[in-house]
Parts: C-alpha cells; sequence; structure tokens
C-alpha cells in the first residue's frame, strides 16, 4: 500500500509555506489558516479529545473508526470531501520551462492567481491579492519549491507551483486567466510537473464531483485517499 501519509505531508507543507500554520502532536494535526476556510482539525487516532471550539475537522484513513458518529453527536454536519491524486511521474515530451526567478515574475504569478480565483468585489479580495503576492514572493526563492509563470505577449497567464517533500511532489495552484483558458497552458504546466516528480510520486488535491476532479481524471490522476470534512453546524 502506497504511503498515503506522505501525501498528506506533502499537503499539510504547501499549507504551512502559503496558508497559515501547521501544529503536530501524536494525537492530532491543526492547521491554522490565515483564513478560516483553510483552518481544520486532524485527528490521528479514534481516542483523540476534540478541542473545545473546534469549527472543521478533517478525516484521513488513518483517523480511526468511529469518528462521523462521534462529530454528528457533537453537532457537526458533513461538508466537502478532498480527493488525494496521485499520476505516473517522469520524463515527458515538449520543452521544459523554467521556474521563476523574479520578484517580478512572482508579482505575475500572484496576479494570475487573482485573476483565476478572485471575483472583483467579494469579501476580502484586497486581502487574498496582497497575500498571493506575499507568498509568492517569499516562496519562489524555497529549494523545496519551484513556481512556474508562462505569459503570452508579454502578459502573465497561466502558473502552477510544485512542492517537493522526501520523494513526494505536489502540485498546487493551478490557475490559467479567463482570458487564455482552452490553450493547453496549464497543460503544459502539469507536464513540467511530471517532470519534476520524475522517480517519485506527483499529487495534488481536488473537491469531489467536482470539475476539476473530472479533469485530472481525464489527465491519468487516479484517487490515492478521500478526506472527508466536518463542519460545527
Amino acid at each position: 500500500m502506497p504511503d498515503d501519509p506522505a501525501l498528506l505531508d506533502n499537503h499539510l507543507a504547501f499549507l504551512a509555506a502559503h496558508r497559515g500554520a501547521v501544529r503536530r502532536s501524536a494525537a492530532a494535526i491543526e492547521v491554522v489558516g490565515e483564513s478560516d476556510e483553510f483552518s481544520a482539525w486532524i485527528p490521528l487516532s479514534p481516542t483523540a479529545e476534540l478541542p473545545a471550539g473546534t469549527s472543521t475537522v478533517r478525516l484521513v484513513p488513518w483517523s480511526g473508526a468511529g469518528w462521523a458518529e462521534r462529530l454528528t453527536a457533537a453537532g457537526f454536519e458533513p461538508a466537502e470531501v478532498l480527493v488525494h491524486m496521485e499520476a505516473s511521474a517522469g520524463s515527458v515530451d515538449g520543452e521544459p520551462v523554467e521556474a521563476i526567478d523574479s520578484d517580478a515574475d512572482a508579482a505575475g504569478f500572484a496576479e494570475v492567481q487573482s485573476a483565476a480565483f478572485l471575483e472583483v468585489g467579494e469579501p476580502d479580495y484586497d486581502w487574498w491579492q496582497k497575500m498571493f503576492v506575499e507568498r509568492a514572493v517569499q516562496n519562489y526563492r524555497a529549494p523545496d519549491q519551484s513556481l512556474y509563470l508562462l505569459r503570452v505577449d508579454g502578459r502573465p497567464a497561466s502558473s502552477t507551483l510544485v512542492l517537493r517533500t522526501g520523494s513526494v511532489v505536489g502540485v498546487y495552484a493551478v490557475a490559467t486567466k479567463p482570458l487564455y483558458r482552452g490553450r493547453g497552458l496549464a497543460t503544459a504546466l502539469l507536464e513540467q510537473a511530471r517532470r519534476d516528480a520524475a522517480g517519485g510520486r506527483l499529487t495534488l488535491q481536488v473537491v469531489e464531483g467536482s470539475d476539476a476532479e473530472r479533469l485530472y481524471l481525464k489527465l491519468g490522476f487516479r484517487p490515492a485517499f478521500r478526506s472527508p470534512h466536518f463542519r460545527r453546524a
């Protein structure tokens, strides 16, 4: 059986670098997000004590049995299910993509993230824009990460990043500006991620039943494990 905890560890490393902080103990993992949507408590045994005030619990296969019933009794309701997926890694055709190496490109990376993931006028729009820039500038030099940006006519168009933990390479922040979708840009970036993961394991996460899940299944990714979320009603 694959070392599924290694896939979770990669995702937690991304969250710690880009979305908040991660605190570990023998009984549980606590993710403290800079935005509440990323915060969660992850039990690592069936007897872990649920902390008072917890609003989101995320289960993994090794959380142990009985948690769904226990959480329902405590006033939690089922929410989204995150699917950790894997795909084969190795050499692929096409030109390699160079990782970004300047603050200007980091700003371009963040510009794509904002255009792809945010709606103008939504709550916290300015906060998210600033956070995307800060995290890109902070992380592009990190030895365990590579941030990629493709431009069209000199304008930032598509981006992704990979993060390495041991033999696992995680793909995150896959985004293309609406104007440039359908041109194969994200596919080229995923091919670069496969190159980066040569000899190891390539992973990403999607919400179960989403368009993204259907897309990545077509691209050769397969489910490794499910991670159900529960939120306090």
